[in-house]
């Protein structure tokens, strides 16, 4: 609560009240009644110019408060030596001096305060039958400033805990902004990574081609030519044409399986918990060996680019298990976390050496590309005769976030 606008008002209401007061006493000359009343004009103004028209002042300013404290008691004093209504005023500046002054400053208007109430301290020393009114003033004196110590404290916990919320709604406001701008650049990252990955895959597709199709139509057109010049010879020719046949089936073969990586046929239909179950089963199915397949976490709908890269990281994994591994079972495990989504490969089988192989072969080298351009890590962990475990751990990007264009 806001204690300095009550107290900032207090002198005036207390004014008014002791001014009635004063006005309607008949045993007050009317001369003396005006001027007493002029007074408390100039005390109503000195108070507004002061505290009310200026409320910054009281907050930082010293000097003018202790001028203005030092008016109001001295005004508060004439007017209660004119008539005893105005006592009224002169204890209202025992809780304005923790209005007006600030820090310690206000225990000194308190005991200004006391001294203007008591009147003549001296005298009070001389005579003992003014000790009781003495004591009570100073009682009202202490325990003004024990209430303006209370209500200081109370204002300064409150600050504080306002301080503290605003800093945590700050901290929120910078969190959300930062959590929209991570979501906005991993979309951007996203979109450059697709634009990389598509020269990459490019060049991949290249080499490919140029290993496989490109190789095996070179073959069908020697073969072909060598059974144009063996033409009266039948057997040569069926030989040609025999291989010619061969290699026309690999390159076929070769094509549809390059098409078939460009974009996998399980998650055009389903997504990717449903994709992966259906590969485990049927990779179990065909190898005649045990395989699970095991989703933590809340499954949500991710990025193409981010499940097109899981697919394929468990897909070659399982390709692995089943050229090297020769396992008796293998484990897949797909875990949803807030930030990141990971997939694990774990065999049993044979394991090997990571740092004593050379090259690591094409298909992991894919998987790793596929996976560092999503900003991703990919971590193989194996030893002979421990089996192999291979994680993929990618960005958890949404499915709803920025797709570049190239």
């Amino acid at each position: 609560m806001d204690w300095d606008g009550p107290w900032r008002a207090l002198p005036l209401g207390l004014l008014a009240l002791a001014t009635l007061i004063a006005a309607a006493d008949a045993a007050t000359p009317p001369a003396v009644r005006l001027v007493t009343i002029a007074l408390a004009a100039a005390v109503a103004a000195w108070h507004w110019w002061m505290v009310l028209a200026h409320p910054q002042w009281p907050e930082r300013a010293l000097t003018p408060m202790a001028i203005y404290f030092a008016g109001l008691l001295a005004l508060a004093w004439l007017l209660s030596a004119r008539h005893p209504a105005y006592t009224l005023l002169v204890i209202a500046c025992f809780p304005m001096a923790f209005v007006a002054l600030p820090g310690r400053h206000a225990y000194l208007g308190v005991a200004a305060s006391a001294v203007v109430v008591l009147g003549d301290p001296v005298a009070l020393v001389r005579s003992g039958d003014s000790w009781p009114r003495a004591a009570a003033v100073l009682g009202i004196a202490a325990l003004a400033a024990f209430l303006g110590w209370v209500i200081r404290a109370m204002e300064a916990e409150v600050g504080r805990r306002r301080a503290a919320n605003r800093a945590l709604e700050s901290a929120n406001l910078r969190l959300a902004a930062l959590g929209e701008e991570n979501a906005r650049l991993q979309g951007k990252l996203l979109a450059a990574a697709r634009r990389t990955g598509v020269e990459g895959e490019r060049g991949r597709m290249a080499r490919e081609i140029h290993d496989t199709v490109a190789q095996s139509l070179a073959g069908i057109v020697t073969q072909l030519e060598a059974a144009e010049e063996a033409a009266d010879d039948a057997a040569a020719v069926r030989h040609r044409l025999s291989v010619a046949r061969n290699l026309a089936r690999e390159s076929l073969t070769e094509v549809r399986r390059a098409l078939h990586e460009l974009r996998p046929g399980p998650l055009t239909e389903a997504r990717l918990p449903e994709a992966l179950s259906a590969l485990v089963t049927g990779w179990g199915d065909r190898h005649e060996l045990p395989a699970t397949l095991t989703v933590t976490g809340t499954a949500r709908p991710l990025h193409p680019e981010v499940e097109v890269t899981l697919f394929r990281a468990v897909q070659e994994a399982l390709v692995n298990v089943a050229r090297h591994a020769r396992a008796g079972r293998t484990v897949v495990t797909l875990s949803y976390m807030e930030d990141v989504v990971v997939a694990d490969v774990r065999d049993d089988g044979v394991g090997f050496t990571p740092s004593a192989v050379s090259s690591e072969g094409f298909g992991l080298t894919a998987m790793r590309q596929r996976v560092n351009r999503l900003a991703g890590n990919l971590g193989v962990e194996s030893a002979p005769g421990q089996g192999t475990a291979i994680s993929v751990s990618v960005p958890a990007i949404p499915a709803t976030a920025e797709w570049g264009t190239t």
